[in-house]
């Protein structure tokens, strides 16, 4: 599986979501909806998702995405717009998020060295 070269993209994809989300914020502090586990769990999963997709592109690609996406969000009984505000209110918490995004890492390993 393509999952060992996805760890840098994951770090990096994960910091600029929260680099993006840390300059528009302007909301009071608030408390996630999720667990710093489950967010890492779902984190890992969509990674896993995303991976599956790797090789495709265009329409074939997007509609996988959805289907894959919608999948993870179900398999952890939440939505993409629930996970999406508990990483922008994570944003303001660098040092969190960065525990939340290496656990996220050891999954993925834990996950492929497993198989």
């Amino acid at each position: 599986m393509i999952i060992k070269p996805l760890f840098p993209v994951i770090r990096c994809f994960c910091l600029h979501i929260i680099l993006f989300s840390s300059a528009c914020q302007s909301e009071p502090k608030q408390k996630p909806f999720l667990e710093d586990e489950k967010i890492a769990r779902i984190m890992a999963d969509l990674a896993i998702a995303d991976a599956a997709t790797t090789g495709l592109s265009g329409y074939t690609k997007d509609s996988l995405m959805h289907v894959y996406f919608k999948q993870v969000f179900d398999m952890h009984g939440t939505t993409a717009e629930v996970y999406e505000n508990d990483l922008r209110i994570l944003a303001s918490d660098l040092t969190r998020m960065e525990v939340i995004v290496k656990n996220a890492d050891e999954l993925l390993k834990d996950k492929s060295s497993s198989k």
